[in-house]
């Protein structure tokens, strides 16, 4: 992941807000390049050049490096980008760092046991994150975003059998964009990449 995404590791010395802004804008590139590869997407303006705010934490470490470290690349991502927009400042509690840990493990207790079943029932292709999510994203509307990718995790857990494997791929490319760590593990385990896995991304 850190050659994939070398800017971020980057940005980490810099401060949680240098961090945010660097995962926006790391996250609109790959819409950018979507858009770029998908010629019937609606053509979107792309509107992430911000200054960093200002990220007070209450409780947590206020050090990038050290809260990575303490909670992963994909909770750091989740607090960072769901509450508010990337032009207001944030506030961080450990209790918000808390409840995007538990969703994570939530999507993790539902997703895992579905990869097999959904490998039947949908087509073995690179999925492709929702256009609203992108959209979204590339308006700067990061918290949305997120909300859509909550959403649309709500859908697979609706889904009904013969749903799950559209839905389920669907949800992983919305995962990915923003929880690279789990989001790969789980479409590893789908066969729907052939990197090697990297052992121990969640426990």
């Amino acid at each position: 992941m850190r050659a994939e995404r070398p800017e971020i590791y980057s940005a980490l010395p810099n401060g949680l807000g240098s961090v945010r802004q660097t995962l926006l804008k790391t996250i609109s590139k790959q819409c950018r390049s979507y858009l770029l590869n998908n010629a019937s997407a609606d053509p979107v303006q792309m509107e992430t050049d911000h200054l960093p705010t200002k990220v007070s934490t209450d409780a947590v470490s206020s050090n990038a490096w050290e809260m990575y470290q303490e909670v992963g690349l994909d909770v750091l991502t989740l607090s960072l980008l769901a509450d508010v927009p990337i032009h207001r400042p944030l506030h961080l509690s450990q209790n918000s760092m808390i409840g995007h840990w538990r969703w994570l493990r939530q999507v993790w207790r539902i997703a895992t046991p579905l990869s097999d079943l959904a490998k039947t029932q949908a087509d073995l292709n690179p999925p492709e994150a929702e256009h609203e999510i992108i959209e979204a994203i590339t308006q700067s509307r990061n918290n949305i975003a997120i909300a859509l990718l909550r959403q649309s995790f709500q859908r697979l857990e609706a889904a009904r059998p013969m749903e799950t494997g559209d839905v389920y791929q669907s949800f992983l490319a919305n995962l990915t964009l923003f929880c690279p760590f789990i989001g790969t593990e789980l479409l590893w385990r789908q066969g729907l990449i052939t990197a090697p896995k990297a052992e121990g991304l969640i426990e």
